[in-house]
């Protein structure tokens, strides 16, 4: 009976060891949803996540010329007015069209935002002052869409959010050595 009290007390230790062990990469399960890779950036996301909105490429098109071409200001030459709008300082008459920068005290670049008639339109980058990139949003007419992503300072994904239509959709966490640690989807409907 002693021996029958004992094995039952050590059975859920044991159980709970077997579970502890760690697995190697080949031995991961890999996710019960179709993977693929999203046109012209390094992210992969799954069905579950899928924006209804317009790619990047198509939102730079709505440019009349290359977004290259057009002025590239600094945050400071810049005003948003009360309509959200944002313009170039002693230049009323239209909304600002083109790029605006934000630099760190040692010149380098810290954030560089696409504008289209005042509103965030295209790509805005955001960098540490080590140059490494921090995060990539995507914005159409002011509205963030697709994919917004986020890293460590060690280049590693820390975080990618999902958007669709103006609403968050869902996003996943990495931790620091790119394990992932959280994954949340909003049901929608």
């Amino acid at each position: 009976m002693r021996t029958k009290n004992v094995l039952l007390l050590l059975l859920p230790f044991y159980l709970l060891s077997c579970g502890l062990e760690e697995k190697n990469d080949d031995e991961m399960k890999p996710l019960p949803v179709q993977l693929k890779n999203v046109p012209g950036q390094d992210i992969i996301i799954d069905d579950r996540f899928l924006s209804k909105d317009r790619e990047v490429e198509k939102i730079f098109a709505d440019y009349e010329k290359p977004i290259e071409s057009y002025p590239t200001i600094w945050q400071s030459e810049s005003v948003t007015k009360k309509n959200g709008r944002l313009y170039r300082k002693d230049v009323w008459d239209e909304p600002f069209t083109g790029t605006v920068v934000e630099r760190f005290p040692d010149g380098s670049v810290s954030l560089e935002t696409s504008y289209y008639r005042g509103l965030p339109h295209g790509q805005q980058n955001r960098n540490f002052e080590s140059g490494q990139l921090a995060l990539q949003a995507n914005f159409d007419q002011g509205v963030l869409v697709g994919v917004k992503s986020r890293w460590w300072p060690t280049g590693i994904l820390r975080e990618e959010a999902y958007w669709s239509e103006g609403k968050y959709i869902g996003r996943r966490l990495w931790d620091q050595t790119g394990r992932l640690m959280k994954e949340e989807i909003v049901p929608q409907g």
